[in-house]
């Protein structure tokens, strides 16, 4: 095969990728979609490929990346086009480049246990992406099922990374098969990959039909402001933008109703924490809130500072004067009978609008300058752990998942270990315009309620604010640009699914796999022992 057909092999698994994903798409496409590339590239693995592989592999492997990164993330030029420059070259350069430590591998150990270990290489590479100062969790491959729930319902046992688990190990299975019937014209072995692509599914469906909420009946609602981001959201006065959450949450708020939600950044002006309770647009929400019934407990999204007389940390930035210090957090507070009023920052931050990443490396290079960096925000401060939301009384503990934290699973699932019974998912969608972000989000967050078996409270600026339950299924929505509000019974519930309680326990057995397979290629190759040249039977 020349390069050119590798190329054209790789392109179609990058478009095969984009036609199966939520909500563009068709899911199930993702079970065949690896397989063009795994064609395009298996002679790069076997020992008697050329030592220039490396340069032709890589290009195939960054094509296919790149047009899944580009075509699925497009929208987030609307934002900022620098974004997608560096989900299209630098994530996708950094995925082919761990896929090329698997090639090499491979050439090393043999094609039958490279093939049987790619699976683990493949979470590995999707959490590296998670967790390195540019996270892009975006496209995981278990998401590819989000807006299917009776898909997934499997996810509360071992997360999304399961589902990633399982759909690379059918492309894999798949490909087998239909390379060794390339060569015999026999069906024989199609029982295996089949039975991989659909005993999943199958679990799931059972699952769902099976599955009953839990918990206590809570009565919440959430609104949706739909204040444009980029301009009406700095002019508009603050004042005007709170009397539009009051209007929109007066006619559903009742006597029985726990809680009123309101969007990330509601209050988008830096309020004092050190003075909190003084502040007078808080002051005013409080007695909004009082007006309502003394139960209700309001949570929104705020903006808000700390400040210092010297630079007391590394994000703190000077005022103009140059006599003061200050932090810059994206915040949730929750409002209630309590005399003070609950904190917590965001802690997962965008890289370009919240955070200069890599900051420990270039600030001691450009000094104050990195913080200029940041993004509208600036570079924001975080906090090391999760924090809760408690009912006065500590009957009820809800979590405040801020934006982009709901991409993250384990993540989300700390809430839960500290308690939450429900999620209250904040947002500010508006950035990326009537795109697909926007609705992928929602139906990521369809994914943290299966993983958590927590139902959803989502409160988006505009579109789209949802109530979520425990199987993931879509109660009520707002769509895009609608002004509104939206009242819902969900169940808190106190019990913990085996994802909570165990967390990424397949991540950890790429943890523990990757590095073996790795140390195993190096050994064979210091001691130039030739691979295993036999293909899978």
């Amino acid at each position: 095969m020349t390069n050119w057909g590798r190329y054209a092999l790789s392109a179609l698994s990058g478009l095969l990728l984009f036609a199966a994903w939520p909500q563009q798409g068709f899911g199930p496409l993702v079970l065949i979609a690896l397989i063009p590339w795994l064609f395009a590239v298996e002679g790069y693995w076997k020992s008697e490929a050329p030592p220039k592989y490396r340069l032709p592999f890589f290009f195939s492997t960054w094509l296919m990346f790149a047009l899944f990164n580009g075509l699925t993330g497009w929208w987030i030029s609307l934002a900022h086009w620098s974004g997608l420059l560096a989900v299209v070259f630098i994530a996708a350069s950094v995925e082919a480049l761990w896929m090329l430590l698997w090639t090499w591998v491979a050439r090393q150990i043999g094609e039958r246990r490279a093939l049987w270990g790619f699976p683990f290489f493949w979470l590995m590479h999707e959490w590296v992406l998670d967790a390195w100062d540019m996270e892009w969790p975006w496209l995981k491959l278990g998401y590819a099922f989000a807006d299917w729930p009776s898909w997934m319902q499997w996810y509360s046992m071992t997360g999304v990374y399961g589902g990633t688990l399982w759909i690379v190990a059918a492309n894999v299975a798949l490909f087998v098969f239909l390379r060794q019937w390339q060569k015999s014209r026999s069906w024989k072995g199609v029982a295996k990959p089949v039975l991989l692509m659909f005993a999943p599914v199958l679990l799931s469906l059972w699952m769902y039909a099976q599955y009953e909420e839990q918990g206590k009946a809570v009565e919440v609602v959430v609104v949706q402001p739909n204040i444009e981001p980029y301009n009406e959201k700095f002019e508009m006065p603050v004042t005007q933008q709170l009397q539009i959450f009051f209007d929109q949450a007066l006619p559903l708020v009742r006597p029985q109703t726990r809680y009123l939600v309101g969007p990330e950044t509601m209050i988008p002006s830096g309020l004092n924490e050190q003075k909190l309770q003084d502040e007078p647009l808080l002051r005013w929400v409080e007695r909004f809130r009082n007006s309502l019934h003394d139960s209700l407990h309001v949570v929104i999204g705020i903006n808000s500072l700390r400040i210092y007389d010297h630079p007391a940390t590394a994000s703190a930035r000077p005022n103009r004067e140059g006599t003061l210090w200050y932090d810059v957090y994206n915040t949730a507070i929750q409002l209630s009978e309590a005399d003070s009023i609950p904190v917590y920052h965001k802690s997962k931050l965008v890289v370009g609008a919240e955070k200069m990443p890599f900051m420990e490396v270039l600030q001691p290079l450009l000094g104050e300058l990195v913080l200029e960096f940041g993004g509208i925000s600036g570079t924001n401060r975080t906090q090391s752990h999760r924090e809760v939301f408690v009912e006065d009384g500590g009957r009820m503990k809800v979590a405040p998942v801020i934006c982009w934290e709901a991409e993250f699973g384990d993540f989300v699932a700390d809430y839960v270990r500290e308690g939450a019974q429900l999620l209250f998912a904040i947002t500010n969608d508006g950035w990326w315009g009537d795109s697909e972000g926007h609705r992928q989000h929602l139906h990521y967050a369809r994914v943290r309620a299966i993983e958590t078996r927590r139902a959803v409270a989502r409160s988006a600026n505009t579109g789209i604010s949802a109530f979520i339950n425990q199987r993931g299924d879509l109660l009520q929505t707002l769509g895009w640009e609608k002004r509104g509000a939206l009242r819902e019974t969900i169940y808190a519930n106190t019990q913990k699914s085996l994802y909570v309680r165990y967390g990424d326990l397949l991540l950890r057995l790429a943890f523990l796999l990757v590095p073996l397979f790795v140390l195993y290629a190096i050994s064979l190759k210091l001691r130039k022992v030739a691979p295993s040249k036999a293909l899978l039977k």
